[in-house]
């Protein structure tokens, strides 16, 4: 009987099968097992009745579940089933051969030939030679990677006297393979002549063995060969898309979401490069050079970067990289950037392309193609945009450009270099000191013309490259630094902020050190984060001592200092003189905190000296500095010994010097010393005192009466002993050893200060028989806390009631100050880039059918900052009004930025405040603009400019003109200006004027951002 049928059909739909399950009799018995059968129809006898083939399937094929076609490589075919029951996959190869007629239609006659059938299908050995086509055969910065290649397969055959035989033909095929790619790209195949390939039968197969596993697998360290797995693919870190740079989390789209201050720093700890970020944190310590590539579309950019340093990005003829892709080569870092000029890219998108490319890399391999044409001057135009968005600082930009020209004729070298270095000189002499060259390629410009690619020198000249590569100093000294470096600039394109790199890396180091400023100071052990920048050095820990705990009591946070003194200087019940002791315990523990305080200076001070020395007024900087020694002076607070008389008994008092509760030694309070009257007890043991510690006179047990025993009668006073030591049967007063007792009334001290009502919570310690109306405790300094606010310190005064007096009293501690008041200078003290606030995702809808944009709008917006200036000792204020950027001899006061806005952008002028020049800055996108039409966009009337950088919308227009609101009709006709006589969105009602490009951004009050050379073209629309 039949059981319920399959239909399928092979991939190039050559034929149909009718899979079926049939049951048949085995060897001629009853018994009857179940197979599965498959009829075949060729796509030539569709219609017809006959089956044109019959065949069985093997054994292992029990089900017709799960049973398809799939080919592989477009060559071989295959039929696989999943067997379910024993957890096997099953794949049978295929052999389809047909005859096929083509005809070809020649010039007045037909052609008619026979196209024979192929039966060799080795698409799994010709995998290798498609590989070694695309990807380098040997490594170039790296050629000590290069290790032989060995081939294995597996062949199911039941004659293993044929293993020599299938051998001997795939060694001949692998061969003629390899030799036919040398000498078709002309590649350097040193490699792939140590091949070694091996046949054996799936009965030798047997990979659970030792044996086997020795004699036929490659040992490698698993960690190092997981990492250059890993380092074959590459993975995209940025896309330019709508105007925009976005940045990639783990190579995907990702929704940055952050709240609250350091807009930069959120953003870039959302930027994840994948598994990357695990191999940077491996070799955390090693230092990275960068090498890139860029250039015009379809010019084999990646495949040379490929070549050059060993890299896997994947390349064609056609558009193919999208954005930034990454790879890594032990610390060779290659990024891969998408072609420029591209119909589907802006110049703003190519703009941010560039200038990340520009401060990220060592190396910028730039490809072109043969002549100097339009496209390239163009994308040459694209560096120069980008010269002046960032500041021209030489730690940022210090790649070396490298000019590639492809396919360069050796008779042409000569000609071709002088035409690039015509236009190089041209650019710099029109741009002057804003020179690109000049200004972001600080590592050099070279002109290397390349090889044609079926010329044996194309693969040699990588050496050239290599070199170059090699003689550059690295940007990076670890990866670390490359990693965050990387991630903050890619931030900062996002939100087009062009200020400072560096203070925006300065701001993120104060906040990694303020995150990490209780950990050092409890513990003294630092995470590996602040390895990073030169200089910095990992803190020696402390003997892993703890010394502060939000959490946890004095007396439970310093039982192990304590217990570590006793054991190794005095145990206190051993002493007879405490208050030695004690005076021994404090000098002790004030060592350990000095040590402390000065190994967390010191890494302060390590950490933030790249920044300090360049910026020693930076704000951030002097503010965590402060930050530090607020919890510096925590620290030492909390570790000042109190040293009054215990309330259980006569010993100091080890809490620190706040608490609240009563004074406490800490010790069970017991004399620990033997009793006095040893002849009494004769040869017995000597028992132990029955005072409390601390006690004065004789040491007295319990056991025996000694003394009188009776109870003292000041009792109630404080310090009484409570047990009378006159002798047994006296007749006089009961008194005990005590030679003081004290008043023990609430001390006097009670005043009024700038940080509340204070009151000493200690005891009178005059005697009771003499007559006083102050009561004064044991504590003779003044323990009230310093009146600047946040300062912990206590007052400086010897003299405990010096507020007494009829005279002011301040309790200053005696130390400067940091001045906590907001900056009173005009102008701006810092400008932020911060998404602006609104209660729902903005979404921008353009005029043009189908254009809409969701997105988070960045705006430039001030912030006042906090005065740097020192607070003298003992006094309120500073001299001279608040700022936050004072020079060192604080007769200046530090820089401020313009307060002026472009109307277009709403950016910050960058110049300084009430400065004499016309208004400049680095412009971003034009949020207060609508236009009247701009093409290449999908932008129509009344689109805004959301996505359009001020300095870059005139760029691709040529000639033109701007349209503005008319001032006066009497003025609006010349060589600048043109009335127009129609009405025109938006306010049609409004009349409005043609005006020059020049006129445009004089009436905005800041100078054209425009190159000059731009500016001439510009013009040429006026004459």
């Amino acid at each position: 009987y039949n059981k319920p049928d399959s239909i399928t059909e092979t991939k190039d739909d050559n034929d149909i099968s009718h899979l079926t399950e049939v049951e048949e009799k085995f060897n001629n018995s009853v018994n009857t097992k179940e197979i599965c059968r498959a009829y075949v129809y060729f796509c030539s006898n569709f219609g017809g009745f006959s089956v044109n083939k019959v065949l069985d399937l093997p054994p292992t094929f029990q089900s017709l579940e799960f049973l398809h076609f799939t080919c592989i490589n477009k060559l071989q075919t295959h039929l696989i089933s999943l067997d379910l029951l024993d957890g096997c996959f099953n794949s049978i190869i295929v052999k389809i051969a047909l005859e096929k007629r083509i005809q070809i239609c020649g010039f007045n006659n037909w052609m008619e030939f026979r196209v024979e059938p192929k039966t060799k299908l080795n698409g799994l050995i010709d995998a290798y030679k498609l590989m070694f086509e695309k990807f380098p055969v040997d490594g170039c910065v790296k050629p000590e990677q290069n290790r032989p290649l060995n081939l294995r397969i597996v062949l199911d055959i039941e004659n293993r006297d044929k293993t020599d035989q299938y051998q001997e033909k795939f060694e001949e095929y692998i061969s003629e393979s390899f030799e036919d790619l040398k000498s078709a790209t002309k590649k350097p195949t040193t490699v792939l002549k140590k091949i070694s390939t091996l046949v054996i039968t799936f009965e030798e197969l047997d990979i659970k063995s030792v044996k086997f596993q020795k004699k036929y697998s490659s040992e490698y360290q698993l960690g190092d060969w997981i990492i250059q797995l890993c380092c074959l693919i590459p993975i995209q870190i940025a896309v330019a898309r709508n105007n925009l740079f976005l940045p990639l989390k783990d190579g995907l789209f990702s929704n940055f979401e952050f709240d609250g201050y350091g807009h930069v720093n959120n953003i870039a700890e959302n930027i994840s490069f994948g598994w990357y970020e695990g191999i940077f944190k491996h070799f955390s310590d090693k230092q990275v050079k960068v090498v890139s590539s860029m250039g015009e579309q379809s010019c084999g950019k990646s495949f040379m970067l490929n070549h050059l340093v060993g890299t896997s990005f994947d390349g064609s003829a056609m558009r193919c990289t999208e954005g930034v892709w990454m790879s890594l080569e032990f610390l060779y870092v290659a990024l891969d950037f998408e072609g420029l000029n591209s119909l589907e890219r802006s110049a703003q998108e190519d703009l941010f392309l560039t200038l990340f490319n520009t401060i990220i890399s060592n190396l910028i391999l730039f490809k072109n193609q043969f002549t100097v044409n339009r496209d390239i001057s163009s994308m040459f135009q694209r560096f120069q945009d980008g010269a002046m968005l960032f500041e021209s600082d030489p730690k940022l930009f210090q790649a070396k450009l490298c000019v590639i020209i492809k396919d360069v004729p050796k008779a042409d070298i000569e000609d071709i270099i002088q035409e690039f270095k015509l236009k190089f000189s041209q650019l710099v002499s029109e741009e002057v000191g804003d020179n690109f060259i000049s200004r972001m390629c600080r590592g050099g410009l070279d002109i290397i013309t390349w090889p044609m690619f079926n010329d044996n020198a194309w693969f040699k000249a990588l050496s050239i490259l290599k070199k170059k590569l090699y003689k550059l100093e690295t940007k990076y000294d670890n990866a670390r630094t490359f990693l965050q470096n990387t991630k903050v600039l890619m931030a900062k394109l996002k939100i087009c902020d062009w200020g400072s790199l560096n203070e925006n890396l300065t701001q993120i180091r104060v906040i990694s050190l303020k995150k990490l400023l209780i950990t050092v100071i409890s513990y003294a052990k630092l995470s590996d984060i602040l390895r990073d920048f030169k200089y910095s050095d990992r803190i020696l820990p402390d003997s892993g001592l703890q010394l502060y705990g939000e959490y946890e009591s004095f007396a439970k946070l310093s039982e192990y200092l304590r217990a570590y003194f006793e054991e190794i200087v005095k145990l206190r019940k051993d002493s007879s003189n405490d208050a030695k002791w004690f005076s021994d315990l404090n000098r002790f523990i004030k060592y350990i905190i000095n040590r402390r305080v000065l190994r967390v200076q010191d890494w302060y001070l390590q950490n933030t000296a790249k920044f300090s020395q360049e910026n020693k007024t930076n704000s951030d900087i002097v503010y965590g500095k402060y930050a530090m020694e607020q919890e510096i002076s925590k620290l030492m607070s909390l570790w000042t010994l109190c040293g009054l008389t215990c309330h259980h008994c006569g010993l100091k008092c080890v809490k620190n010097r706040d608490h609240e509760e009563n004074h406490d030694c800490l010790t069970d309070h017991e004399c620990k010393f033997l009793c006095h009257f040893t002849v009494i007890h004769n040869r017995k043991s000597v028992p132990t005192c029955g005072y409390k510690a601390g006690h004065e006179g004789k040491h007295v047990c319990k056991e025996v009466n000694h003394l009188c025993g009776e109870s003292c009668s000041l009792i109630d006073k404080r310090s009484c002993q409570q047990i009378c030591s006159k002798e047994i049967g006296h007749v006089d007063e009961h008194l005990c050893p005590s030679s003081r007792h004290y008043c023990g009334e609430d001390c006097s001290l009670s005043t009024k200060t700038q940080k509340g009502y204070y009151h000493c919570l200690n005891k009178c310690i005059i005697p009771y028989e003499e007559q006083h109306c102050l009561h004064r405790c044991e504590n003779e300094t003044c323990p009230i806390q310093c009146p600047i606010l946040d300062c912990q310190r206590k007052c400086q005064s010897n003299k405990h009631f010096h507020c007494n007096t009829h005279m002011q009293v301040d309790h200053f501690c005696g130390n400067e100050h940091q001045c906590r008041e907001l900056c009173e200078e005009a102008g701006i003290c810092k400008v932020i880039i911060e998404p602006k606030k609104q209660e729902h995702e903005e979404v921008y809808k353009g005029k043009v059918e189908g254009t809409s944009i969701t997105s988070t709008k960045y705006i430039q917006s001030s912030e006042r900052l906090r005065c740097n200036k020192r607070i003298p000792p003992n006094e309120f204020k500073h001299a001279g009004k608040h700022t936050h950027n004072a020079r060192d001899d604080l007769t200046q006061d530090g820089f401020h930025f313009c307060d002026v806005k472009c109307q277009f952008c709403e950016y910050f002028c960058t110049l300084p405040y009430e400065h004499t020049q016309v208004h400049s800055t680095t412009h971003g996108n034009m949020i207060h603009s609508e236009f009247t039409g701009y093409a290449g966009n999908k932008l129509r009337i009344g689109d805004q400019g959301t996505f359009v950088l001020c300095n870059l919308f005139c760029k691709n227009l040529g000639r033109h003109y701007h349209i503005d609101y008319c001032q006066s009709q009497d003025i609006c006709q010349g060589q600048d200006i043109q009335h127009i006589n129609e009405q025109i969105q938006p306010n049609p009602s409004i009349p409005k004027d043609f005006i020059s490009h020049k006129l445009f951004w004089e009436r905005a009050g800041f100078k054209d951002p425009y190159s000059a050379q731009e500016q001439q073209e510009f013009a040429k629309c006026d004459q």
